[in-house]
């Protein structure tokens, strides 16, 4: 006879390694549910106002939570590219005219990383407008 331990068997999966369920993610959309859907709804005036404050940070750290790894990646590599270390360096550069024979390639790389941002601070801003 083997002894098969069940106990766990009916659980989700762990992903949040080396943390327990829930991870920070699933914390901040409980917060952000409860203030949209329970609080916001019975609220008007400045406490309306701050409420939807508060789930717009709320939504913009999910973001910066799910995207980070990957736009990080994209940031390294553009100024890796751009052949500095950080935006610092790289305004030096450009005010010096180190870069002056490439900013089409500059602008492309730096629209990159500005739409990236824009994408986590307030995704609405990038949708095309409706006709």
């Amino acid at each position: 006879m083997t002894e098969i331990d069940r106990s766990d068997w009916a659980l989700p999966q762990r992903t949040n390694l080396p943390y327990d369920a829930p991870s920070a993610e699933d914390l901040i959309q409980a917060v952000k549910e409860y203030l949209s859907e329970d609080l916001l709804p019975k609220s008007s005036g400045a406490e309306k106002w701050k409420l939807r404050i508060a789930v717009n940070s709320l939504s913009i750290a999910i973001r910066e939570l799910t995207e980070r790894d990957e736009d990080q990646e994209t940031y390294t590599k553009i100024m890796n590219e751009l052949g500095v270390e950080d935006e610092a360096s790289l305004a030096t550069k450009i005010k010096s005219g180190e870069l002056d024979g490439n900013l089409v390639d500059i602008h492309k790389k730096l629209s990159e990383i500005t739409r990236r941002k824009l994408n986590v601070s307030n995704p609405s801003y990038m949708k095309p407008e409706s006709p």
